[in-house]
């Protein structure tokens, strides 16, 4: 007679499991925090897991992931210089921003003016596609120095993508394959586990995570 399986310890073993990804596995302690080292390290995904999608685990809300393209810092700085800084208002600018305006390093420039540019390449983008683009910072895009995506869904709406905005958007940004899944910046990337909820159902998990006897 066989001794019946440990499931604790399988499920430890399975969360710690390299083929999942480290920056999304969920701390088995409640309140328990990510390294922000591993959430920087994500690798972005082709396809949602079910584990992901709300509702899946029972008294457990998942980190927030968007789905689309990486917006280069390229493109960021030419849609700063070609523009937004040449229709700028400066009427409208504090003596601080002004004072930004004139420094004489770009690189601090843009980032006093980012949110400026990323709201009207948005807005540009959104026209483009005929789609509700949003821009949102990600894990997920190494060496950039921004990391935002512009996004087309997130893992919290169900809806379904139109091929012809999907590509429209990767031509405009000049990407290359289909949009990928990249875990949220902040807090908005750890699982939640504040509030009141239901006892944590690791039999629920399992058969979220795909596992089986």
């Amino acid at each position: 007679m066989t001794n019946p399986p440990n499931r604790e310890a399988r499920l430890r073993e399975l969360l710690a499991s390299p083929i999942l990804n480290p920056a999304i596995r969920r701390p088995l302690q409640s309140g328990a925090k990510k390294d922000v080292k591993v959430l920087e390290g994500f690798v972005p995904l082709d396809d949602i897991p079910g584990y992901l999608c709300p509702g899946q685990i029972p008294g457990r809300l998942p980190p927030i992931t968007y789905y689309g393209y990486p917006v280069p810092a390229t493109l960021l700085e030419k849609h700063w210089n070609e523009e937004v800084r040449p229709n700028l208002d400066i009427d409208f600018l504090t003596e601080e921003e002004l004072e930004l305006l004139r420094d004489p390093d770009p690189h601090k420039v843009l980032d006093a003016f980012l949110f400026t540019v990323l709201l009207d390449l948005q807005d540009e983008l959104c026209e483009e596609t005929g789609w509700g683009i949003q821009m949102n910072q990600v894990y997920g895009i190494p060496g950039d120095p921004f990391s935002w995506t512009a996004s087309l869904r997130g893992n919290y709406s169900g809806t379904d993508i139109p091929e012809p905005h999907i590509r429209r958007l990767r031509e405009v940004l000049g990407a290359g394959g289909p949009p990928m899944w990249y875990l949220s910046q902040g807090k908005d990337g750890q699982w939640d586990t504040k509030g009141l909820f239901t006892s944590f159902d690791r039999e629920s998990l399992l058969r979220a995570l795909g596992y089986r006897d």
